[in-house]
């Protein structure tokens, strides 16, 4: 059905405008259930200062636009009468001062903004409203003068000035009064009574009340969870509750109710040492054993090359550094390192790595799984598995840094001599050299000058590598020792989970779908662990819509403590974590609150949170999945600056 005229607050044009509102209304219901959207729909076909009125009517919420039928009537009466131009609210003023302006001895100015009006007096025509007038002017001296509104500010100010004729609601405060009298009042409000028959225990504090424990749970929750208390700590809730009440086990309930509130362990930070002590990876007794590979990407292009393939020796710390075009193929990957390392040295017992598309992918197991190596993959957002690597890609991009920073796109030039640097550098943990543990001795840093030297016989070669190697084997434990015991002064023992167990899960490197990471839950869950991968790492049962790993460092994982008190009321009991949310299958799920808008290839999107679920169960869905148009109503209440539909739902901006 077509929409009406745009209407720009003409006294002719009203009442069909009125009329065609009504019948689109009436012929497309569906469209317009509620009063409110009526109202909107009205306004949308506003123009002018028809728009201006109704604008200033709808951003301060005024009653009017609640009901459809007020909002006419109030509209009638603004727009339905006939209209007074300029020329009428010049003969009001002088008719207002006449007493002062009829007979003046010298002639007075009148300024307007409308320049029609200097030709008025002049006119040859006039309708009998305009003869009327022209009569009237001729008892006054004066003349008219053209003056933009842009200068006449005055006049022009309170012409536009809007006086609601509803009277302004009373100013509601800032604090309401319920908030800060809560914290004083909670107790008889809202606490039930001390049990008049129940003999108080010789124990009990002069002055404090004796609570039954049928009244333990609601008593305990109430001081821990109003908004005068705020979830304190355990001993902020014993104290509140020891000032008033008693009971002999109040201080073990507080502790179980405390630990098992959920809002609690999803939005405080522990305050504990991290879990997990350090677990070393074991030491090998030759180079080029046990390896570790990762990726520098994101370089600038550098004679065709955008990344870094980075292989490090656990045992020698030695490294190869192979420029590549761009992240390879894991079968790309497996063709350098026999290429490059294994044709060299052997076939290597182990290899480390992330969690990169190329190290979990089928052809990167089966092809070392045909040639006997174990492959490791470090456990998710604890880089710390790979370390050794990880400090090594750091040391390689301090030196381009250094040599590179005028011209970035030369890395690739220097990338043979930071190979040849950093197998150079005496390592701490083995006393020698990358290239003396792997070689037996030390390549020249600089031309020599003097007389060569004479080749050693072999067997002595052979001596001193068998040397060389043993002297680092037992430096190397000695510096895995040394850190081992530098780092668990800053660590506490992991608790022992058991598969089946719940524990949350922290969010320090999940992305949430929330506007501020201040306000964000920093732990999310309970899931249930599905098994343990080695002491410190394991695995957990993650909902299907997780984009991530399932196995975890314990130091990312906090022990679930279910509340152990007994309920009191009917249906209090926990409830089991929600099911994977999946709309594939056209069920209706209940949404608690529409968080954001945005718009997404022409299409409009909303940031739901969904009934029962977590925040991390949030996401984005389309328009059309929004069945409930108050839920709307309430989001651009709120947020009225948020993309919306076009064209309905509330005032253009």
């Amino acid at each position: 059905m077509a929409r009406p005229a745009p209407y720009s607050g003409s006294v002719e044009d009203f009442n069909g405008f009125l009329l065609q509102c009504s019948l689109v209304l009436e012929m497309q219901p569906h469209l317009y259930p509620t009063e409110r959207s009526k109202v909107a729909f009205v306004i949308t076909q506003l123009r002018g200062q028809a728009l201006l009125w109704a604008e200033s009517l709808w951003s301060q919420d005024s009653p009017v636009t609640q009901s459809y039928a007020g909002f006419v009537e109030h509209f009638k009466e603004v727009f339905g009468k006939p209209s007074w131009d300029s020329s009428v609210g010049e003969e009001l003023s002088l008719e207002e001062w006449r007493h002062w302006l009829e007979g003046a001895r010298h002639p007075f100015l009148v300024l307007t903004d409308h320049k029609n009006l200097e030709y008025l007096r002049a006119a040859k025509r006039f309708n009998p409203r305009q003869a009327r007038w022209a009569l009237f002017f001729t008892r006054f001296e004066f003349s008219i003068s053209y003056r933009p509104g842009s200068k006449n500010t005055k006049a022009d100010a309170l012409s536009r000035m809007f006086a609601p004729e509803e009277s302004p609601e009373t100013p509601k405060p800032i604090l309401p009064a319920d908030l800060i009298v809560s914290p004083i009042t909670w107790s008889q409000e809202t606490l039930p009574p001390a049990n008049a028959s129940t003999n108080t225990p010789p124990g009990c504090p002069l002055g404090s009340q004796y609570i039954t424990q049928a009244r333990h749970t609601s008593l305990i929750h109430t001081a821990h969870t109003s908004l005068g208390t705020g979830h304190p700590g355990i001993n902020e809730t014993l104290s509140l509750l020891r000032d008033r009440f008693c009971w002999p086990s109040m201080a073990a309930d507080v502790r179980r109710y405390v630990q098992g509130c959920e809002e609690c362990a999803m939005a405080k930070t522990p305050r504990q040492l991290p879990s997990g002590k350090l677990l070393p990876l074991p030491v090998s007794n030759r180079p080029w054993s046990h390896l570790g590979v990762n990726f520098i990407t994101d370089l600038p292009n550098s004679r065709t090359h955008t990344c870094i393939f980075v292989i490090v020796d656990r045992f020698s710390k030695a490294c190869r550094l192979l420029p590549l075009k761009g992240p390879p193929m894991a079968m790309e990957v497996a063709e350098l390192l026999f290429n490059q390392v294994f044709r060299y040295f052997g076939i290597p017992e182990d290899i480390v790595s992330d969690w990169g598309p190329q190290f979990v992918s089928r052809v990167w197991r089966a092809f070392f799984t045909r040639l006997g190596v174990t492959v490791n993959l470090s456990s998710g957002y604890h880089p710390q598995t790979n370390g050794q690597t990880e400090r090594k890609i750091q040391a390689i991009s301090w030196y381009l840094r250094t040599f590179c920073h005028g011209h970035q796109d030369s890395w690739s030039q220097y990338l043979g001599w930071a190979e040849y640097a950093q197998n150079s550098l005496r390592q701490p943990s083995t006393g020698l050299t990358p290239f003396q543990c792997v070689l037996g001795y030390q390549p020249p840093l600089f031309p020599w000058s003097g007389e060569p030297s004479d080749v050693p016989a072999v067997d002595h070669w052979f001596r001193e590598c068998e040397r060389v190697w043993g002297s680092a084997h037992h430096q190397l434990q000695h510096a895995l020792r040394r850190q081992r015991l530098t780092a668990d002064r800053r660590r506490s023992d992991a608790p022992a989970y058991q598969p089946g167990q719940k524990v949350w899960l922290s969010t320090k490197d999940i992305r949430l779908r929330l506007p501020s990471r201040k306000l964000s839950p920093r732990f999310i869950g309970p899931f249930t662990i599905l098994k343990q991968v080695n002491p410190i790492t394991y695995k957990l049962q993650l909902p299907q819509g997780y984009r991530i790993h399932p196995t975890f460092h314990v130091s990312l994982l906090k022990p679930h403590h279910p509340s152990v008190l007994p309920s009191t009321e009917p249906g209090e009991d926990a409830a089991e974590p929600p099911l994977p949310l999946l709309l594939d299958d056209g069920t209706a799920y209940g949404v608690k609150e529409i968080l954001d808008s945005r718009r997404r290839g022409g299409r409009l999107e909303y940031l739901v949170d969904w009934e029962g679920y977590g925040p991390e169960e949030r996401s984005w869905v389309p328009r059309d999945d929004v069945l409930d148009p108050d839920l709307l109503t309430s989001f651009y209440a709120t947020h009225p600056h948020r993309p919306a539909p076009r064209g309905r739902g509330r005032p253009p901006r």
